[in-house]
């Protein structure tokens, strides 16, 4: 095997993998990232993580080096990222998103800025590639600190619809779980449509959840909760999760696709449900705060009226699970054990 020529800047010093595995005392941020780099100069043949719990409880995954470098390299292919490109890790590498940038980073040569994550991270300008999540995205927006990188892709999280814009060149949201080692699909900011990476393939079960068959993965028909509009076997519309659905008297609304609408209003809202004793679910509306329901009304007029929300609730501060995403169980077992929190739409 050839020397592998990745370097790793920190501190305004670039270490090769070898010498920075070999730094002591070190931080946190980079003690993570040597974890990830001594996987790659061993022959150890899985990695061994965390799930983060946003689709059930979290759980000891193991991934297999073949499946961890097949993602790296369809990645690096798909961004057309060559040996020498430079790349920001701004994620912390225990967790799946930070540790594929360290791997992608060592068997594509390239040079990595590792910069501590933050909310709000510094990245240098000039880059290739940066992997962020959307909050982190948004925080520098907001901050009036766009990025100045070729390419930049958003993951962990859904993005919000007033950030969904076309307007942002060179930015792209991925799809894909711990299970398949980072993404298996991307779409650009301002469209709806996911098209595949590297050999990956898809189809719909009966219940149009996505199935997924990536062979440079070794995975052969991975079954989803993710309910879908099939395009084709490569491209595919993202509607919702079936197990965030709420089945009202038979009629099944997805949340997501009501919550976009909200936010496109800047109205700080999701949907959640509570029992009812003929349609089985009814949905309610949670707000942050009151000074959001004259909006919400206004809102929704453009709703289905089937999918009406009739009752609505104040939540100041919503459940979130370690990874920063809605619980949305947790939300419904507050509904239920506060009834006299709602009020009528």
């Amino acid at each position: 095997m050839s020397e592998n020529k990745s370097l790793f800047v920190w501190n305004n010093r670039s270490y090769s993998a070898t010498e920075l595995v070999d730094l002591q005392e070190v931080p946190e941020h980079i003690a993570t990232v040597q974890s990830a780099l001594r996987f790659c100069l061993s022959q150890d043949s899985e990695w061994t993580l965390q799930t983060s719990g946003s689709t059930g409880a979290p759980k000891t995954l193991a991934l297999s080096r073949a499946m961890i470098y097949g993602s790296a390299r369809a990645t690096l292919d798909a961004f057309e990222l060559v040996p020498g490109s430079t790349a920001a890790l701004v994620l912390p590498a225990k967790y799946i998103g930070g540790f594929m940038m360290v791997v992608r980073a060592f068997i594509g040569q390239l040079t990595l800025h590792l910069c501590e994550p933050r909310a709000l991270p510094e990245v240098p300008e000039g880059l290739d590639f940066v992997s962020m999540t959307p909050a982190q995205f948004i925080a520098l927006q907001e901050a009036g600190k766009p990025l100045k990188v070729k390419t930049l892709l958003l993951g962990g999280s859904a993005l919000a619809s007033r950030f969904d814009s076309a307007s942002y060149q060179g930015v792209y949201l991925g799809y894909g779980m711990t299970e398949t080692a980072s993404h298996v699909a991307l779409r650009p900011l301002g469209s709806p449509i996911y098209t595949a990476v590297g050999s990956t393939g898809f189809s719909v079960n009966t219940d149009e959840c996505l199935c997924i068959s990536a062979p440079h993965l070794g995975i052969a028909q991975l079954q989803t909760q993710d309910r879908v509009r099939l395009l084709d076997k490569k491209r595919f519309h993202y509607e919702g999760r079936l197990d965030h659905v709420i089945n009202s008297g038979g009629i099944k609304l997805h949340p997501e696709k009501f919550e976009s609408v909200c936010d496109a209003h800047s109205i700080q809202a999701v949907m959640s449900a509570k029992g009812h004793e003929r349609y089985g679910q009814v949905p309610v509306m949670v707000l942050r705060t009151m000074d959001d329901v004259k909006g919400l009304r206004k809102a929704l007029r453009l709703w289905d009226g089937t999918a009406m929300p009739k009752e609505a609730c104040i939540v100041p501060e919503w459940p979130l699970l370690e990874n920063g995403k809605l619980d949305r169980l947790k939300l419904q077992t507050f509904i239920k054990s506060h009834p006299d929190c709602l009020f009528r739409l």
